[in-house]
This record gives structure tokens, C-alpha cells and sequence, in this order.
């Protein structure tokens, strides 16, 4: 089940018609998508940093349409090693999107985003829109 991050949830809460697109696409072809955790909380985090009480309408509607992934021990060694690696290389993307990137890595291996940085992840293969 391909990862949708960040950006391409705020892009669908926008009626970017790009995003929508992937997004229909996808349901198109009977195939599910979810998010992670660390996604959902960072799309709270700016509903509420906006002020406008119906962003946090926005985001509630924008999530119950994909599955949650939880955070929780798989993801630990995943992300260690990412992290590590992505760090000694002098490539480092921030620790929000290594979460990410290492739960996507413990699912599917799919992110959709606009967010270029995530191909700096060994294995992470990046769907773009």
C-alpha cells in the first residue's frame, strides 16, 4: 500500500489538481493508500498553527480517507540505520521525514510526495506528482 506524506495530503486539502489526480488514480485501480502517524500529526500540527478551525475540519475529512500506519518497534532498526546512514553521508533530510521514510521502507516502499529530498532514501522508491 503506497505512503502518501505530508505534502501530498496539504496538496489534496488545497484541490491540487495534481495530487488529486495520483490520488484518483489510485482509487481507480482498487488500490489503497495510506499514511503514517508522524504524517498525521505534522497535518494537525499546521491546521492548528493556521488558526482557521477549518483546517482541522480539513485534515480530520483528509485522513479518514487513508489507512494509518502506527508507529511502533519494526520501525526502530529501520530508522536507525536510515537515519545513521543518511547522516554519515552528509545527507541528512530531518528526522520527521526519516520516520517516515523508514515507515514506508517497513510497508510498502512506496511514498507519494513532492518532497525531493525522500530520494535521497536507499530503496525509497518516490511516486512525484
Amino acid at each position: 500500500m503506497p505512503v502518501a506524506d505530508t505534502s501530498f495530503l496539504i496538496d489534496m486539502m488545497r484541490r491540487d489538481p495534481a495530487a488529486l489526480s495520483v490520488y484518483h488514480e489510485y482509487e481507480m485501480q482498487g488500490i489503497a493508500l495510506s499514511t503514517t502517524a508522524i504524517t498525521a500529526m505534522e497535518l494537525f500540527k499546521g491546521a492548528y498553527i493556521s488558526k482557521n478551525r477549518r483546517n482541522v475540519e480539513k485534515a480530520e475529512q483528509i485522513l479518514a480517507l487513508f489507512t494509518i500506519l502506527p508507529f511502533d518497534e519494526m520501525i526502530f532498526p529501520v530508522f536507525g540505520r536510515l537515519s545513521a546512514g543518511l547522516c554519515l553521508s552528509g545527507n541528512p533530510i530531518g528526522d520527521f521525514d526519516e520516520v517516515i521514510g523508514a515507515m514506508t521502507l517497513c510497508h510498502d516502499g512506496e511514498i507519494i510526495t513532492c518532497d525531493r529530498h525522500f530520494e535521497k532514501v536507499p530503496e525509497l522508491k518516490v511516486i512525484g506528482y
